[in-house]
């Protein structure tokens, strides 16, 4: 590439990298304030808030207050009077628009409430009436979620026998919310729907999206329209989060003017750059220009070209330009001299090469002869070559150089054939240390297969109400895949097939861990969901080979034939009735040791007596045939509707369908079939 060109690339990566700085600089000034901006949304948003919800608060305790007090109260409740009871409730109701009045006795049943309805739902929670004491908590005053739509400021007072509770509507306090704040506010319960709005329904129609358990002013592009979003999560007494008040408002027009500034800045910044690249482009090439006709002068010279020279009168020149030309002209008239030198010393190695050939000739009578005759032919190529007109660069045909390895292969098949006996001992003493160690690894991993083999249960049952039989024949000497089942308790019988991934001694030591943690889980746990949830934050922990595990875990009540089961990621088991086969749901539950934390979800279902599961592994149905076809999953379900009867016969029948859709094929996977019969109590 031309000097110009790289110092007007260096200069446009200049230019580039100051605007590159000048945008982060930009960028970060922008969103240090929009940083603030939200901020002080968010303040704003939980100062009004907090404003009108102090002042609802008030408004409810001072009723409480009022109606405890007033001694007709505690005369009707001593009689249980409802009827007064009642009017006394409609009076201090009538006192504020949207205030409803509930009474709790002792029990933190409801004995009176002025709520419309036979059953009407509780303004508080029954943890909040007990906690409520004359002494330690005289008031619990809070957020409350009344019904799934309905939100309300409660207030609770306890008076002697039982609690008064007060609660205001939010929705009727969120139009003073909204005018204080400047823009629609809504209310929105932790299921995501909006419950009351200001205008109502304004958040649905836009189509925002809220997040329910976070703190965030942003900016939410829906449709063509820009919305600013404020919301935040709303407490209850409890410290729990009950709900989301948001606040929203048409910010269209201020993006669009943001976006048209930062689009007119950024073409006239490239106009800038454009401008000074296009200067510096035009002086570089004035500059250079000399430059050029020197390098073409120099690139002649090293080509042996001694006829190029500068132009005439460019060495008298002043300055960088003269200096340059003068060296030039120094060059080609040393290139000359090295010239005359080169040849005089051609003609002085064609002599010494003369000379050494005769003596390698000598040399080579003494070899026998077939290692005679190719130091002889090789000897006869060179003097080929010498023979030949010189070269121009006679460095390039170095005639030396070709004895010297004429000679060093003399020398080569002298002591060829003791190095080649050398060689075959230390190959032969490789193989047999070889062969020692393999028949070593063969012992260990026979023993780690039986081993393997060993942990996996054999007996049946302890339970008259089954019948289990299972088998599992690995790809390699050592498998992946593991079966188990075990008594949970005296009416639980739990059982699992699982399928590691990967083949050989990896996947056996994590099929190992996997295996005995679940069995350590499910005495402790029980349940599937829970019992496979800690066994994948288990696996999770210390999972540095990325290796996962896919399970079908379930635990039958053997009284009554209920089947509880988490399927987490492997293939869906049949079941065989009265000549009938199908498969379970599939799962939608993730692998485990692939991602900490989850909660896997449960199926139920009721076996029937006589009824049979069959759990397997995907070696069954991926086995190919010699074509590379699959066996598939109608295959193993048409099996086993054909299956009639239990005991081992069904595992052995898939394992021989296996090998006969195979046909030879070498085993590619482990292969792992349960067969569980559901026999009832008698």
């Amino acid at each position: 590439m031309a000097l110009r060109r790289r110092i007007g690339l260096v200069a446009l990566g200049a230019l580039l990298l100051l605007c590159a700085a000048f945008g982060v600089v930009t960028w970060w000034r922008d969103a240090r304030e929009q940083s603030r901006y939200d901020a002080l949304l968010l303040r704003a948003q939980s100062i009004a808030w907090e404003r009108v919800q102090a002042d609802s608060l008030a408004t409810t305790d001072a009723t409480v207050r009022k109606l405890v007090a007033d001694p007709a109260w505690a005369s009707a409740w001593g009689k249980r009077d409802r009827l007064a009871l009642g009017r006394l409730l409609e009076a201090a109701a009538a006192q504020a628009p949207g205030l409803r009045l509930d009474v709790y006795d002792s029990r933190a049943a409801l004995a009176a409430t002025t709520a419309p309805g036979l059953d009407p739902a509780p303004l508080a929670l029954v943890g909040w009436i007990r906690a409520v004491d004359v002494q330690a908590t005289p008031a619990i005053q809070g957020l409350s979620q009344v019904e799934a739509s309905r939100y309300a400021w409660v207030t609770l007072r306890p008076f002697e026998g039982g609690v008064v509770a007060a609660g205001l509507d939010v929705a009727q306090r969120l139009p003073e919310l909204a005018a204080s704040l400047g823009g629609a506010v809504s209310l929105v319960n932790m299921r995501g729907h909006e419950v009351a709005g200001e205008p109502a329904g304004q958040l649905r129609d836009a189509g925002i999206a809220v997040p329910l358990r976070t703190r965030r002013a942003a900016i939410e592009r829906v449709g063509m329209r820009d919305w600013q979003v404020v919301s935040q999560p709303l407490l209850n007494p409890d410290g729990r989060e009950t709900g989301v008040l948001v606040w929203q408002q048409d910010v269209a027009h201020a993006v669009r003017d943001r976006q048209r500034t930062d689009t007119a800045l950024t073409l006239s910044l490239a106009l800038a750059v454009l401008a000074l690249a296009a200067g510096v482009g035009f002086y570089l090439r004035q500059v250079t220009e000399p430059l050029g006709r020197w390098v073409g002068v120099l690139q002649a010279l090293s080509r042996g070209s001694t006829d190029a020279a500068p132009d005439e009168g460019e060495d008298e020149a002043e300055g960088e330009s003269g200096d340059m030309a003068r060296g030039i002209l120094a060059i080609r008239a040393e290139l000359l001299n090295l010239q005359t030198l080169r040849d005089e010393r051609v003609r002085t190695r064609r002599q010494q090469e003369r000379l050494i050939r005769d003596q390698l000739r000598t040399l080579a009578d003494s070899l026998d002869p077939g290692s005679r005759e190719e130091i002889l032919a090789a000897l006869g190529d060179s003097r080929a070559e010498v023979a030949e007109p010189l070269p121009a660069d006679a460095e390039s045909a170095n005639q030396l150089a070709d004895l010297a390895g004429i000679l060093g292969r003399m020398s080569g098949l002298v002591t060829n054939q003791q190095t080649q006996l050398l060689k075959l001992l230390r190959d032969l003493q490789a193989a047999m240390a070889t062969q020692t160690l393999f028949a070593s690894l063969q012992q260990e991993l026979e023993i780690a297969r039986q081993m393997q083999l060993s942990i996996l249960p054999r007996s049946r049952p302890d339970a008259v109400e089954v019948d289990v039989h299972a088998t599992m024949i690995p790809a390699k000497e050592i498998g992946g895949d593991f079966y188990d089942y075990f008594m949970v308790d005296a009416e639980h019988l739990a059982v699992v097939v699982a399928d590691v991934s990967g083949k050989g001694v990896p996947a056996a030591f994590f099929m190992a861990i996997s295996r005995t943690l679940l069995k350590s889980n499910a005495l402790f746990l029980h349940a599937p969901g829970a019992t496979i949830a800690a066994l994948n934050d288990q696996l999770c922990a210390d999972n540095e080979q990325m290796m996962f595990v896919t399970v079908f875990y379930g635990v039958l009540h053997l009284p009554t034939g209920r089947f509880s089961y988490v399927n987490a990621g492997h293939n869906p088991p049949a079941r065989i009735r009265d000549g009938q086969a199908s498969f379970f749901p599939r799962g939608q539950n993730m692998a485990l040791a692939v991602l900490e934390g989850q909660a896997y979800i449960e199926g139920n279902t009721v076996l029937a007596r006589g009824e049979t599961l069959l759990l397997y592994t995907d070696g069954v149905t991926e086995a190919t045939d010699r074509e590379g076809a699959l066996m598939g999953e109608e295959a193993l379900l048409t099996l086993a509707a054909q299956h009639v009867g239990s005991g081992p016969e069904l595992p052995q029948a898939v394992v021989r369908a296996v090998h006969a859709f195979e046909n030879g094929v070498a085993q590619s996977d482990d292969v792992t079939v349960v067969a569980l019969t559901y026999r009832g109590t008698t």
